[in-house]
């Protein structure tokens, strides 16, 4: 079975500091043309009632759901879904939350949420879905790691940890997210701790590796990653340019795979 996947950091659906535009309609609209069948979301604003209250065209529904809708004639208000959702909550502040998400074309058996935080000043999560395929179960598991070094190092043997306890040895996974691993020093612990292959963006033109998807306008580093587990790679691609660039800081990364195995 061919399937399309992307992992997107959406920067909780707001761009800029002085005056803050709000993105999220047109991120659902972008997300939507991608024609992938799992998105891999992270920063998605659960609840943010000061958001709500400085924009008139703020969604009634959080976000996972409204990126899942269908798209409405009205601002803000989410018709039939497009997507099966799974949200883990992450961040927690007094006016509101957010996390990791997972839109899916087909059904989310069931969802576990880890939190993996390192220390109080980053609130971090693994949101980790069983997803009913045509072919079978695949776990996709939705990752955002910290900004300190150690942390991460920390955050990768957790996902590595977990996989094993809750995955069959032999089950299709899909791990994708924002690493924040500019270093990029964690591929060959995550490569050999879940017996996965990293998927490596190509030029095209010259078939040389592109991995920065961060920052979105003029990429530099690769903070956006995929690794795979029973799947055939068929291609990847970076979306990063100005267009993007005014939707989110990070650019997506959509992988076009084939699942070879599959668990019952």
């Amino acid at each position: 079975m061919r399937l399309r996947m992307a992992t997107y950091n959406i920067h909780k659906g707001v761009m800029g500091l002085r005056k803050p535009a709000l993105t999220i309609h047109a991120l659902r609209d972008s997300i939507h043309a991608l024609d992938a069948d799992l998105v891999f979301l992270q920063e998605v604003q659960g609840r943010h009632d000061h958001h709500a209250e400085r924009f008139e065209h703020w969604p009634d529904a959080a976000q996972h759901e409204f990126l899942a809708s269908g798209v409405d004639a009205m601002l803000g208000h989410a018709s039939s879904p497009r997507y099966f959702t799974a949200y883990g909550m992450n961040a927690v502040y007094p006016h509101g939350h957010h996390g990791n998400a997972l839109l899916s074309k087909f059904p989310i058996e069931w969802v576990l949420n880890e939190d993996v935080s390192d220390h109080r000043l980053e609130q971090r999560g693994l949101l980790h879905c069983r997803v009913m395929t045509p072919a079978g179960a695949v776990h996709a598991l939705v990752a955002h790691f910290g900004l300190f070094a150690r942390s991460r190092s920390r955050q990768a043997d957790k996902l590595v940890a977990h996989v094993r306890r809750h995955v069959e040895p032999q089950a299709p996974v899909l791990v994708a997210g924002d690493f924040n691993d500019w270093q990029r020093r964690l591929g060959p612990v995550l490569k050999a701790g879940l017996g996965a292959e990293e998927v490596i963006p190509l030029e095209r033109s010259r078939r040389l590796a592109r991995v920065a998807s961060f920052p979105s306008r003029l990429p530099l580093l690769g903070l956006d990653r995929v690794f795979a587990r029973g799947f055939e790679v068929l291609g990847a691609e970076i979306h990063h340019g100005p267009a993007w660039g005014k939707l989110s800081d990070h650019a997506p990364l959509v992988v076009d795979l084939h699942l070879k195995t599959s668990a019952p």
